[in-house]
């Protein structure tokens, strides 16, 4: 497995896509990731310890390497929790929620956890009951026109994020015609979670 084939390996697994990885290991620009991709550069010492801070299941010497395992436990995936409450109620603090359930699921193991959706502010993408797979990222890390969780002062759901100016963001719903856009200052959000994935029809 090349250098990039292991660096897209963790990207894919993390949920993100190249440009918005390098935001969230801190690099500026994603020109050094393309720099490995085009194979005139291999991983360094430095941006493996960097991931592998930022990513703590991640594998440093795997990643310089290639030997042993992507993620430290082997091949073992984390089960993600899975808390079936209203969004309403949700708190940052997860140790202070307990979860209905806990899944194991290799394609989204990178989740931080799993909710249920309600509503249906983001049919058809996504459905009512429908099981949401997400992951916490930085705020400088959201890439627009994707699907985030966000947790603010005022109101926490699921919405697509466009940008307005440098302060502000406009949360739009897949369900327009229902739905009107909300208008959020970034500094009222608490936290923010990229959405992974997606399971429907699932009967809980």
């Amino acid at each position: 497995m090349s250098n990039w084939e292991r660096l897209e390996k963790v990207i894919q697994y993390l949920g993100f896509n190249v440009n918005s990885f390098a935001k969230e290991i801190g690099l500026n620009r994603a020109e050094r990731l393309y720099q490995i991709k085009r194979g005139n550069y291999a991983i360094s010492k430095n941006l493996a310890s960097t991931i592998a801070s930022r990513f703590p299941d991640i594998n440093e010497a795997w990643l310089i390497t290639g030997e042993g395992n992507m993620l430290k436990d082997g091949d073992s995936y984390c089960k993600i929790p899975l808390y079936n409450i209203s969004l309403e109620n949700f708190k940052t603090d997860l140790s202070q929620m307990t979860p209905a359930h806990e899944l194991e699921i290799p394609i989204l193991s990178g989740s931080d956890f799993a909710i249920v959706n309600e509503g249906e502010a983001m049919s058809p993408e996504i459905e009512h009951a429908s099981v949401v797979f997400v992951k916490e990222v930085d705020k400088s890390a959201v890439i627009y026109g994707d699907i985030y969780l966000i947790i603010s002062e005022h109101i926490n759901l699921i919405r697509f994020v466009r940008g307005l100016d440098d302060k502000r963001w406009k949360l739009v719903a897949k369900n327009s015609t229902d739905y009107d856009d909300i208008y959020i200052d970034q500094s009222a959000v608490k936290a923010v979670y990229k959405v992974k994935g997606v399971l429907s029809m699932v009967t809980m």
